[in-house]
């Protein structure tokens, strides 16, 4: 569309899914054929964005997309960096936009795993693991009065419930497709459950099988930067005694150690270290949530500490 790129509404979520579409990726292929790294950009970030989204995929089909995502983003910058005439700020994406993406990427492949482990037999609704719904919900608020208080706000609740469910009415009757052929502002779709199988949702793969379709992504990220000249390193190959190595490091007394010193700390501060620990268990193949007790203790700790102060306020 024409509006998308002339006087464009930067808050059009329309606009932005279209840009990633089959349509334009098709467009560009055809009509640049000197562009094809935007092209493939475009698909790799697409993708990324679908594994989330998209209702029909399985979690095997995500994973090796995120995936892929990863080693394709790593392996450009990598050769930003070893390339002695380009420089990151340039050549390659911003930083802030390359750390949104890591942390996107890791945390949808960490969700798969936990709730793999935790909820084996609970379909995993992607789409569902956003802040869409708050600011959905924080955008009706806003519907009814700009500024407002933590008081108006509880108030507010029961015409804010009502609004949004007048919205999820409209939606069903087909007026949000009508829109599609204007700028709408926000464009939210988390009540969409159009294609949804609750039965494929339920299936996770197996750490062999998640292997497989690493190794799978780093074949299809190997040739996707191929196109733009750039080279992938091979996998790293870990054997027995690396494996070893890495669970010793873990386990080693210096975490252990660590741990009657962070008492002091505050609850935030705890929470945050023991989620990059486990972070840290997941990359070297450990199992995660290692701390799932005291994670969840401490999280609600903070959770009373941060209402505890709202109601002071």
């Amino acid at each position: 569309m024409k509006s998308d790129i002339v006087g464009v509404d930067k808050q059009d979520d329309r606009a932005a899914v279209r840009l990633f579409s089959s349509a334009v990726i098709d467009y560009i292929s055809r009509t640049l054929p000197k562009e094809l790294g935007l092209a493939v950009y475009l698909f790799v970030i697409g993708e990324l964005v679908d594994a989330q989204q998209n209702r029909t995929l399985t979690h095997s089909e995500r994973i090796k997309m995120l995936w892929r995502g990863r080693f394709f983003l790593d392996g450009w910058r990598q050769h930003i960096l070893d390339h002695p005439l380009y420089a990151l700020h340039t050549h390659f994406i911003s930083r802030e936009l390359y750390d949104i993406l890591s942390i996107f990427i890791n945390a949808m492949l960490l969700l798969v795993v936990t709730h793999r482990d935790y909820f084996p037999n609970i379909p995993l609704l992607h789409w569902l693991n956003s802040t869409e719904t708050c600011e959905h919900f924080f955008g009706c608020a806003r519907k009814i009065q700009k500024d407002f208080t933590f008081v108006k706000w509880l108030l507010m609740i029961p015409k804010i419930s009502a609004l949004m469910a007048g919205e999820l009415r409209t939606k069903l009757k087909g007026a949000q497709e009508k829109a599609a052929a204007a700028r709408y502002g926000y464009h939210h779709s988390y009540f969409d459950s159009g294609g949804v199988d609750l039965a494929n949702l339920a299936m996770f793969p197996s750490d062999n099988e998640i292997e497989q379709l690493i190794q799978v992504a780093h074949t299809d990220a190997q040739s996707l930067l191929e196109i733009v000249g750039v080279s992938l390193p091979a996998l790293p190959v870990v054997d027995a005694e690396g494996f070893a190595a890495a669970l010793a490091a873990l386990s080693s007394d210096a975490i252990e150690d660590a741990t009657p010193e962070t008492s002091s700390q505050g609850p935030a501060v705890q929470l945050e270290e023991l989620l990059q620990d486990d972070k840290a268990r997941f990359l070297f193949g450990t199992n995660t949530l290692t701390n799932d007790e005291e994670l969840t203790n401490i999280g609600i700790h903070t959770t009373a500490t941060i209402i505890n102060d709202h109601l002071r306020l």
